[in-house]
């Protein structure tokens, strides 16, 4: 598979997910299956961790839309839909995964991600206080633990141009039937008056709920 991934990028998710280990496309007669090698060790598919199971058809849905260097992007897309890219992932593994979004961005697809991981929002939550601030992008080289050289700069400078919006999905009562109602949180405000912005969209309520409690325990 041709090495379309930023060096950064490969480094991430080996340190995340696969540890030292090599996916190989192992074939024999007519059939293939992807393994992952350790040394001489040859571990088949559904040996893999679950986070392995689960990121590995990720990357190589990703894979499909890295054309040759001399485009960003395949021109016949221009919309990516990720549905809960948490699953099974290690909240770091899940970190490199938002890193491969901003990578997208800078390719000029629309991302539109799906979760119910708080980490996920951590990162918009934290690129829209940098654009804020007019905060230098080394920051978010920072925050996602790579370096800031010719490679990702252009990725993460480009970031900063971009409109983020999160909405909450929650159901409603009414005097006809259930409905699902969308509300705008894009503010990510942990003091909002809205409540549901302010529990961003109820993914922060249990961590809440905790820390109120431990607070109590401490006070009390």
């Amino acid at each position: 598979m041709p090495r379309r991934l930023k060096e950064e990028y490969r480094t991430a998710i080996d340190n995340a997910v696969f540890h030292g280990g090599r996916v190989q496309l192992d074939k024999e007669a007519l059939r293939k299956r992807l393994e992952l090698r350790y040394g001489d060790a040859r571990l088949p598919f559904m040996t893999w961790t679950a986070g392995q199971r689960e990121f590995t058809p990720l990357l190589l849905g990703l894979y499909h839309l890295l054309p040759a260097r001399q485009q960003r992007k395949v021109p016949e897309i221009d919309w990516v839909v990720i549905e809960e890219p948490e699953m099974g992932l290690h909240p770091r593994a899940i970190s490199v995964v938002m890193l491969l979004v901003l990578d997208l961005l800078w390719r000029g697809y629309r991302v539109i991600i799906s979760t119910h991981a708080p980490l996920v929002l951590d990162v918009v939550f934290a690129i829209r206080q940098l654009q804020e601030h007019g905060a230098n992008h080394h920051l978010l080289a920072k925050a996602f633990d790579i370096p800031a050289n010719k490679r990702t700069n252009p990725v993460l400078k480009e970031v900063f141009t971009k409109s983020l919006r999160t909405y909450a999905m929650h159901f409603e009562e009414s005097a006809d039937e259930p409905s699902v109602v969308a509300t705008d949180i894009s503010g990510l405000d942990p003091s909002a008056e809205n409540l549901v912005e302010a529990g961003w969209g109820g993914l922060t309520a249990f961590s809440s709920n905790f820390n109120r409690v431990v607070a109590e325990a401490i006070n009390g």
